[in-house]
């Protein structure tokens, strides 16, 4: 396809600077016609062709092509290796880095997470141009909107994750000035956005994709972007934002609950026999490596060589404690293929992250967005206006489905706690942790808490500076309008 053509253009003009392909001037709250009418712009596509690009973006969301690290592998780094659900496990020095909070602008990770997220935001940003400007006859309403719909909302969690992940981002919304190599350069090389401007344009993609995608549990595949993924979505961001909007976040997650229930067995998320199930409200599907495979469970769990992200002594201590043997065992699973650390030094015994548990075959699919996690979020919701029976009331649904006992807590700041214990020990390993620590404001303290097996203090020593990562040193090599977070 055309498209295609034009990134390996890209690619070869601008070598490691593809990362901003696809892209343009950075915009405020409106968005604005770009200066120069781009070659993507004038290529007129048909409907087939529409829908191959919004099948090339879903690739890149799940890894193929570009992603794979940072929308799965990394989201559990990022997640749960930065936070206290995981330690770095392997030999990775960017992992073992990002765990000791020693990691700085050099790091391959960071640096390739960045690559991989603008380079899915260039993909979509084409995608749009094109679809947005065919006159093709066969590309009729509303078909035209959900592809469109699908696609912002695609934009929207990526730049969600950028905007958590690195503070300050450019905000990039149309197809770069492909006219000349040097052109394309210069539409590329913009300052970071206020936070306040991504937050409104993530909000703008979101909404739109409420208006147009497909209502919710109308596909065979959970892949598909429904209204019930961008109402969950626009809860998440309400709760996330620097002032939350806690109506906000309620009215969304009332939007989405009614239309999903829990599995009734909790095993059955992870047993591949349940696919796109009545939980699932965005999955990543995955049907095998002689189709479409998951590798990341070969990075987890096997023998041959020490895996990544180890389960932290603090969250099997914490599943334990609560009686949550259910959960714990979904999750973590204990091997004697002889490996110890620092962290386990039993090799008899040693922790493995197992929720994703095919390594051979790769068929294991990935939830970025669930039920549970919504549920908790309502009940989060209730809370910040203290009405802890209501809260009480859905964190039991979670609860119960696992078998343990009706919470204890009746006042709101226990309410709080045993919310935020249940949704670490709930969304274990799916890369949520480190988000809800930033977002209750609970990262610095109860990081520097934390301990080995035998109670010694891991000594992270994290500042304020450290809840966010630095901009990578190549992006501020190739864009001197880029500047350093503070810290770093």
């Amino acid at each position: 396809m055309k498209q295609t053509i034009q990134f390996r253009y890209i690619s070869i003009v601008l070598g490691a600077f593809i990362i901003m392909a696809g892209c343009n001037k950075i915009l405020d709250l409106e968005p604005k016609p770009p200066l120069v009418k781009t070659p993507v712009e004038n290529v007129n596509v048909t409907a087939t062709d529409a829908e191959n690009l919004l099948q090339g973006i879903y690739d890149a969301e799940t890894g193929y092509d570009n992603g794979l690290e940072f929308n799965v592998l990394d989201r559990i780094t990022n997640g749960d290796v930065w936070a206290d659900n995981c330690y770095a496990g392997g030999d990775n020095a960017a992992n073992i880095t990002i765990d000791l909070f020693t990691a700085n602008a050099l790091n391959d990770n960071i640096r390739r997470d960045w690559v991989d997220a603008y380079a899915i935001i260039g993909k979509a940003n084409n995608a749009l141009a094109q679809i947005s400007n065919s006159t093709d006859a066969s590309l009729v309403s509303p078909r035209k909107e959900q592809i469109l719909g699908e696609i912002r909302f695609m934009r929207a969690f990526t730049y969600f994750d950028m905007l958590r992940l690195y503070g300050n981002i450019p905000l990039l919304l149309q197809p770069a000035d492909n006219s000349s190599s040097e052109a394309l350069i210069q539409s590329t090389i913009v300052p970071p956005a206020a936070p306040d401007t991504v937050y409104n344009a993530i909000l703008n993609d979101l909404w739109y994709a409420r208006a147009n995608v497909r209502n919710d549990n109308t596909q065979k595949t959970k892949m598909i972007v429904t209204k019930g993924a961008a109402n969950a979505m626009l809860a998440k961001v309400h709760a996330t934002m620097p002032e939350p909007n806690w109506d906000s976040v309620a009215y969304y997650c009332d939007q989405v609950i009614p239309n999903y229930s829990l599995l009734p067995d909790y095993t059955f998320l992870w047993d591949n026999a349940h696919k796109n199930n009545s939980e699932a409200i965005w999955e990543f599907y995955y049907q095998g490596y002689s189709v479409v495979g998951n590798w990341i469970p070969s990075q987890f769990i096997g023998e041959g060589w020490k895996k990544f992200s180890t389960p932290t002594n603090d969250l099997v201590n914490t599943f334990r404690a609560e009686g949550d043997s259910i959960r714990l065992h979904a999750s973590v699973t204990f091997v004697t293929y002889g490996w110890s650390d620092n962290y386990w030094k039993n090799p008899f015994n040693y922790p493995v992250l197992s929720k994703y548990n095919d390594p051979t075959n790769g068929t294991n699919d990935f939830y970025p967005i669930r039920l549970a996690d919504i549920l908790l979020l309502r009940a989060e919701a209730y809370n910040a206006k203290n009405n802890t029976g209501q809260a009480a009331a859905l964190l039991n649904r979670v609860r119960n489905r696992v078998h343990l006992p009706n919470t204890t807590a009746n006042t709101q700041q226990d309410m709080a706690n045993a919310i935020a214990k249940e949704r670490r020990l709930e969304l274990a390993f799916e890369g949520h942790r480190r988000f809800d620590l930033l977002r209750t404001g609970t990262a610095i303290t109860v990081m520097n808490a934390q301990q080995d097996g035998s109670g010694k203090s891991l000594n992270y020593n994290v500042q304020s500076t450290q809840l966010i990562y630095p901009i990578p040193q190549q992006q501020l090599d190739l864009n001197p309008k880029l500047v350093q977070n503070p810290g770093y």
